[in-house]
Parts: C-alpha cells; structure tokens; sequence
C-alpha cells in the first residue's frame, strides 16, 4: 500500500498521528481504533510517516509547503471549507 493511502485510511478511522522530534517512535490515538492490517501497514511504512509528520511540523513552524501531501491537505481544507467541495 502506498504511504498517502496509508495515511488516508488512518485518517478515516479518525485516528490521529503523532511522533517526537528525536526518537523515531511513532504514536496513534485512539489506541485500538485501526484494524491489524493498517497497524501492520504503519509498522511496514513507520519511517516514512514519521518523515511526513516531521515534514508537517517544519511547515506549522515556517509556513513553507514542504510536501505534496500538505498541498494536498491544504485544498481538501479549502474546498471543503464552507460547502465548497
């Protein structure tokens, strides 16, 4: 499964990513919320989650786009912002 997939189901089950700015440890809430198969996908993809959340906080500091999935989430906000979509 390709990682913004991954990311997409995650976020279907409203679960919610996070990890630390030096250890490579990866947190999702609520715990239990994600089937074993999308667990056993985060663990398979975890580095790279973890590189995009990483990515995510570099753009809430700066505001400079860093990824395309930020590009990506930034128009899901906007058209669906106010009924647009």
């Amino acid at each position: 499964m390709h990682v913004g997939e991954l990311l997409c189901q995650i976020a279907e089950h409203g679960v919610s990513l996070q990890c630390s700015r030096t250890e490579d440890r990866l947190h999702y809430a609520p715990s239990g919320a994600l089937p074993p198969h999308l667990v056993a996908e985060l663990k398979e993809h975890k580095l790279e989650v973890i590189q995009i959340l990483r990515e995510d906080e570099v753009y809430r500091r700066t505001g400079v786009i860093q990824c395309e999935r930020q590009v990506f989430d930034l128009a899901c906000e906007y058209f669906l912002e106010d009924g647009k979509a």
